[in-house]
């Protein structure tokens, strides 16, 4: 018996969430959706050893808007198709009758809890992309056109290696504790905007009508809508080096409660 706790503990209990965020820029239509995958977990040996819960949870402009935590039947307790929100971003972000506008900054504070039982480190996964109006993604207008203003970079730790121009990865460097004031993370994001270099996306057309010159201009982006999504990983603090490498592929180095990246 005590071989099979101490293997169960050498493994990583991981948990992953995913929030989406899409808004219509003319369309005014957007597409959303959650969803949740665990990496790993034994429900007999967790039943059978007891071990405390672990849980992340998703926070926008201080609000909880998505969640995944082991509650204590046994079972996860999360953000699905009943909930209210359904885990999506951004459904305050205008005022009734408030149009979008193109250029503007919004805010934006994305920041993660710590929602469980047990210490863990988190990371974050941000993807930008463009999708038509029939729901395909696109790749001819830039993701960094999506600005997400990241901040507080010396704990965000950016895995460059991991990144790319559309998906950006950041590792929290430190410990999320269960106690009331160590149990969130600093922001990850302020705010956001769309570039207003997207209105170069255009089409000129000059004809002559009746005599006159007339210019029509066609922009675009006006069937185009733009999508954030957010991914958030919890890995336990036991073995959590190994874990870490285990289930996101990263080698990093914990010393104490705080994780650097590197070999």
């Amino acid at each position: 018996m005590m071989k099979k706790i101490t293997a169960f503990l050498s493994k990583p209990i991981v948990i992953g969430l995913l929030f989406v965020m899409a808004v219509g820029l003319l369309l005014g239509t957007g597409v959303s959706g959650t969803r949740a995958a665990l990496t790993y977990y034994s429900p007999t040996y967790q039943s059978r050893l007891q071990l405390s819960r672990i849980g992340v949870s998703l926070l926008e402009n201080g609000e909880v808007v998505s969640y995944r935590d082991y509650d204590a039947n046994g079972k996860w307790d999360q953000t699905n198709n009943n909930d209210q929100n359904d885990g999506k971003l951004l459904e305050s972000l205008l005022e009734e009758n408030e149009t979008f506008v193109i250029g503007k900054r919004y805010p934006e504070v994305l920041t993660v809890r710590n929602s469980g039982d047990i210490n863990e480190f988190v990371r974050v996964v941000v993807t930008r992309y463009w999708m038509d109006e029939n729901g395909k993604k696109i790749t001819t207008v830039s993701p960094a056109l999506i600005d997400l203003r990241i901040i507080n970079e010396d704990v965000w730790l950016h895995d460059t290696e991991a990144s790319s121009a559309e998906r950006e990865v950041y590792y929290y460097r430190d410990l999320l504790r269960t106690d009331a004031n160590n149990r969130d993370t600093k922001p990850l994001t302020d705010s956001f905007k769309v570039d207003a270099k997207l209105q170069a996306h255009k089409s000129v057309k000059e004809e002559v009508v009746d005599g006159k010159k007339k210019t029509t201009i066609t922009y675009t982006y006006d069937k185009l809508r733009f999508c954030i999504e957010a991914n958030v990983d919890a890995v336990q603090e036991h073995n959590a080096q190994d874990a870490i490498h285990s289930s996101w592929g990263k080698r990093v180095q914990v010393q104490g409660d705080q994780l650097s990246l590197g070999a």
